[in-house]
């Protein structure tokens, strides 16, 4: 079991650091061929409306909601599904998001655009990895489930981890690893980031 969590972490971190070239290259697409008004406005039309209102624990619980139970609870019924990486899909849309925010922010207001990129770089960047973690657990889920469903339709069974096993890892990655990373991000989204912007104007 350790190893298998060792094994976890590792893919978490080659996820991450696929989703960070995926990042990179979406904003600089987006500062040379940044999307109009109408694109940004449906991509922000996707975000939680009611963020703005929200203040202080208030706010630090949407964000826990949303980021730590509702999508994750989407990652994993997909994980269900016998198609392998499936349960990627959210992942990836975050991180393309994210890069078109930020080359789009920088392309209408290049001064307070850099502002909004390194004030909300901190709080993005434990958020993907925490949902990389989520991604490394459903993995190895997923895998078993695959394995499973083809076994019926194999004369030669294969062998691995067991759906109960995999369940196991994913409990624990998600509980001891990625919810503490996505409760650090919605502190640092709702109390670091307005920081980082107030010392920067």
């Amino acid at each position: 079991m350790k190893n298998l969590e060792v094994s976890c972490i590792k893919r978490a971190f080659i996820i991450y650091g696929i989703m960070m070239l995926v990042a990179i290259v979406t904003f600089i697409i987006s500062l040379v061929f940044y999307p109009s008004e109408e694109i940004f406005k449906d991509i922000a039309s996707k975000l939680p409306s009611n963020s703005a209102e929200l203040k202080g624990l208030d706010k630090v619980w949407m964000y826990v909601v949303n980021n730590g139970f509702t999508v994750p609870l989407q990652m994993f019924i997909l994980s269900l599904i016998p198609i392998p990486f499936l349960y990627f899909l959210n992942v990836i849309s975050t991180t393309i998001i994210t890069g078109i925010i930020f080359g789009f922010a920088i392309h209408v207001v290049p001064d307070f655009g850099w502002i909004l990129v390194l004030s909300s770089t901190p709080h993005t960047l434990i958020e993907i990895l925490a949902f990389c973690f989520v991604a490394s657990g459903l993995w190895t889920l997923n895998k078993s489930i695959v394995r499973k469903v083809s076994n019926f339709f194999r004369k030669e069974k294969r062998y691995g981890l067991s759906i109960l096993e995999a369940m196991y890892n994913l409990i624990r990655v998600y509980v001891f690893i990625a919810l503490p990373l996505f409760i650090i991000a919605a502190f640092a989204e709702t109390y670091l980031t307005d920081f980082i912007e107030h010392v920067l104007k």
